[in-house]
């Protein structure tokens, strides 16, 4: 693989991963907001079926999860316009 190949994947790998504060803070809603509709509703409709008791957990998971989840996302949107499929 070229080094600038191996270097763009370790940058994407980088963004990928760790935590991410904005979604913690904001939880199901920074979901809501970034384009990731059906997992923001899922979350927040989770937190409002536990009475609030789900809330600390699923504001965790936003903040662990956030940004793989924001990455997959652009993945698949770069995948859908890749012009070596034409």
């Amino acid at each position: 693989m070229p080094k600038a190949a191996q270097s763009v994947e370790l940058n994407l790998n980088n963004k990928s991963n760790g935590w991410n504060w904005s979604s913690f803070i904001f939880g199901p809603f920074w979901y809501l907001s970034n384009g990731m509709i059906i997992k923001g509703l899922v979350l927040l409709i989770i937190s409002i079926i536990t009475i609030g008791l789900g809330i600390p957990f699923i504001w965790f998971y936003c903040g662990l999860r956030g940004s793989g989840d924001f990455y997959e996302k652009t993945l698949k949107n770069k995948s859908k316009f890749d012009i070596n499929k034409l």
